[in-house]
C-alpha cells in the first residue's frame, strides 16, 4: 500500500483492498445520513482505480483508518473529489487539511487540473479556501414511494425513429462516451460489469436511434439506504428524459418498494427539475454547490455545452 505522506502522528496511504475501506466508509455513510448503499463501496473502489485514488489517514499506532478522501482520476486528465471524511475525535488538529492537500498534490503531480466536487452549503467556504470556485447548483429531488402516492401518468412512447432497450444491452463504450459528452469526465471504468452491472440492484433503460443504433439517452437506478437513487439521467430531449424516468418508475423494484426515490438534478439544465416534478417529485430542500478547482469547468458543463441541454440528473455527488 503506497504511502503518500508521513507525519509523526499519522500516515496517508492508498487503500490496498476494498475490505480496508468499506467498513469505515459504510459506517460513516449511515452516521452522516448520506443515503448510500453498501454496494456503492465496490463501485467507487473500482472506479478509484482499485484503491489507488482512495486515500486513507491512519493514526500512528493504529491499523484502522480514521479519515478518507477519494481523488478519482479519470483517463482524460480530469478528477473528482468524493467522500472527504475525518472521524470527529481527530478534527481540529490540521489532519483533514493534510489529507486534502495530499490529494491535491497527487493531482498536481499527475498534471490533472480539471477537478470538481459537490459541496454542501456549510463546506463551500472551506473548499473555496482550497481553490475551488462555485459554478453550478445540483438540486436534490425526492419522491415518496408508490405505496404512499401511486404512480400514475399517461403512457409515452419514444419519438419516431427511436427505440427503448434495457441498459444492459447497450455497449459500455457508448455509455462512457455519452457520459463524457455531457460531463466532461471520461469514466470507462464506471460503465462496466465490475463497477455497476454485476450489482443485483442496478437497472436502467436507454434510447437508441433506429437508423444508426446511436445511443441518445440513458437512465440508471440503484438502491440506496432509504429506497432508490436515480442517476444519471441523460437524454437528447425533454420528452425522452421524461419517458426514461417514467420507465424507471414503472419498474417492479420501484413499484414494490416502500422506500423513497432521490435524484440529484443538474441545475444549469433549465428543464431538469421540471421533468421530475411533473412526475410527482419535490425539491428535497437541499442543493449541492458544484465547484471546480481554480474555476476550470469542463466545456461540456459550461453554457452551450451538452450538459446544460441533456444532463437531467448526475450520477451522484460522491463521484460526479
Amino acid at each position: 500500500m503506497p504511502v503518500i505522506a508521513s507525519k509523526p502522528d499519522f500516515i496517508i496511504q492508498s487503500a490496498s483492498s476494498l475490505n480496508q475501506v468499506k467498513d469505515l466508509w459504510w459506517s460513516r455513510m449511515r452516521d452522516l445520513g448520506w443515503n448510500r448503499d453498501e454496494l456503492d463501496a465496490n463501485t467507487h473502489f473500482t472506479v478509484a482505480r482499485h484503491g489507488e485514488d482512495w486515500l486513507l489517514l491512519v493514526p500512528t499506532g493504529s491499523i484502522e483508518p480514521s479519515g478518507m478522501v477519494i481523488g478519482f482520476t479519470y483517463p482524460n486528465q480530469t478528477g473528482w473529489v468524493g467522500f472527504f471524511i475525518l472521524n470527529e475525535g481527530y478534527r481540529g488538529r490540521g489532519w483533514g487539511a493534510a489529507l486534502f492537500k495530499a490529494m491535491l498534490d497527487t493531482y498536481q503531480k499527475n498534471g490533472i487540473h480539471t477537478v470538481g466536487l459537490d459541496a454542501v452549503q456549510e463546506q463551500v467556504n472551506t473548499y473555496a479556501r482550497r481553490g475551488f470556485v462555485e459554478a453550478a447548483r445540483i438540486k436534490l429531488m425526492t419522491r415518496v414511494s408508490a405505496h404512499e402516492v401511486p404512480i400514475s401518468y399517461a403512457d409515452k412512447q419514444p419519438k419516431q425513429g427511436h427505440r427503448v432497450t434495457d441498459i444492459r444491452e447497450v455497449d459500455a463504450r457508448a455509455m462512457a462516451s455519452l457520459d463524457h459528452a455531457h460531463t466532461g469526465l471520461y469514466r470507462p471504468a464506471l460503465w462496466t460489469e465490475e463497477a455497476l452491472f454485476s450489482r443485483p440492484d442496478a437497472f436502467g433503460f436507454a434510447i437508441l436511434s433506429e437508423a444508426s443504433d446511436d445511443l441518445q439517452g440513458l437512465i440508471l437506478i440503484r438502491r440506496c439506504e432509504h429506497g432508490h437513487r436515480v442517476g444519471p439521467l441523460i437524454a437528447d430531449c425533454t420528452e425522452h428524459a421524461s419517458l426514461l424516468l417514467q420507465l424507471a418508475m414503472s419498474h417492479q423494484s420501484i413499484l414494490t418498494s416502500t422506500g423513497s426515490l432521490i435524484a440529484e438534478t443538474f441545475g444549469p439544465n433549465e428543464h431538469a427539475a421540471r421533468v421530475f416534478s411533473d412526475l410527482g417529485w419535490q425539491w428535497a430542500g437541499l442543493d449541492y454547490h458544484r465547484m471546480w478547482l481554480q474555476g476550470r469547468v469542463p466545456i461540456e458543463q459550461q453554457e452551450g455545452g451538452k450538459g446544460p441541454r441533456g444532463m437531467f440528473a448526475v450520477f451522484d455527488a460522491g463521484q460526479g
